[in-house]
């Protein structure tokens, strides 16, 4: 997929353009603050591996995903490794079902010991409407290229979503999880775009840069947390943003057999 700059354009296949003041600085390791504690939730926000749409240049939506290739397979396992590493590893996964994000969701419940995700619609990505399954450029042609953030309210494309309707979908399905979650520490595995509407409702920020294919990365991780308890709730606070450096290792090599 190409990138394309939502500041005058449409997305790239997959993607929404973020909205809210831009204070983030990339890809970011963990804070100090890392470690779960008491009465906190934490969501950690993931995209799915590299799709099989996306290296085809594909806008690929609920009805079109063909899944992972295997590079996003490989991605997922090593996100899975990366985060069995961390001092207090997740207990739940919630996932889209959209087959891209299933099939990551699945790989990273192996890789990590927990059950199978349960998967709520709710962070699927974007419906792209009547341009599920076009490529960019066949978009570009049929519906002309458009600022998303400056146009909230217009549909993606006929009979598909506006960034409004995305935000206010996210926003409302993290708090539902939130306020009722399977676990202290949960993986939301779902897409670029609600990974970016997520930043924006919750902590009213977003990229520094216009996000493409590759940022947020594969397999990249957003963590929030939130106190609970209190009688009202407290502010969202984000952790880190795009940490993708589980792709940087070096994979481990295997051992000959005796």
């Amino acid at each position: 997929m190409s990138h394309t700059s939502t500041s005058a354009h449409a997305p790239s296949a997959g993607q929404a353009p973020p909205t809210g003041p831009s204070r983030l600085t990339g890809s970011a390791a963990p804070s100090a603050e890392a470690t779960t504690e008491h009465g906190e939730i934490r969501l950690l926000v993931v995209r799915h591996g590299e799709s099989r749409a996306s290296a085809a240049g594909v806008m690929s939506g609920v009805r079109t995903c063909a899944g992972l290739t295997d590079l996003g397979r490989e991605q997922a396992h090593r996100l899975a490794e990366s985060l069995t590493r961390e001092e207090d590893p997740p207990d739940a996964i919630v996932a889209s079902p959209v087959p891209r994000a299933r099939e990551t969701a699945g790989l990273l419940a192996t890789g990590l010991g927990l059950d199978l995700p349960l998967f709520d619609g709710g962070v699927r990505e974007m419906d792209f409407g009547a341009a599920d399954g076009l490529t960019v450029r066949q978009y570009a042609v049929r519906y002309g290229a458009f600022d998303l953030q400056g146009q909230p309210d217009r549909p993606f494309a006929p009979g598909g979503e506006s960034w409004n309707q995305l935000c206010a979908r996210v926003r409302e399905t993290l708090e539902r999880i939130a306020a009722h979650p399977p676990g202290r520490r949960v993986l939301v595995v779902c897409h670029a775009g609600v990974v970016v509407a997520a930043s924006a409702v919750l902590t009213d920020s977003a990229p520094p840069e216009v996000f493409s294919d590759d940022s947020p990365a594969p397999t990249s991780v957003t963590e929030f947390a939130r106190g609970t308890g209190a009688d009202a709730p407290a502010p969202w606070r984000l952790l880190r943003y795009d940490d993708h450096r589980h792709l940087a290792e070096t994979a481990p090599e295997s051992v000959p057999a005796p």
